[in-house]
């Protein structure tokens, strides 16, 4: 990540998360990792997305730490697999 895009990155997302922490998209309930954003220019404004294409989670709004959702005693991987979707609190499924 150049340092302008990381200079975005922190202020969309604030210092406490970091590149390669893994993030859960609350919108498609997937996992990346923080660095794999997808970034789109329109009309003069950035917007920081989902890492998956088919997803139009923005990630300050719509990503959460995953480290945090397995805080909470959940029976979630310590390590999430790409590409599957966690609905928490349900059993998850490969999408």
């Amino acid at each position: 990540m150049n340092r302008v895009v990381h200079e975005e990155f922190e202020i969309f997302c604030g210092k406490e998360i970091k590149q390669d922490d893994w993030l859960w998209c609350n919108h498609c309930h997937r996992c990346y990792k923080a660095h794999e954003f997808r970034k789109l220019r329109m009309k003069g404004k950035i917007f920081l997305l989902c890492h998956y294409e088919d997803c139009h989670g923005d990630l300050p709004i719509d990503s959460r730490p995953w480290i945090k959702l397995i805080s909470d005693g959940s029976r979630l991987p310590h390590v999430p697999e790409k590409g599957t979707v966690y609905h928490i609190g349900l059993n998850r499924e490969k999408r």
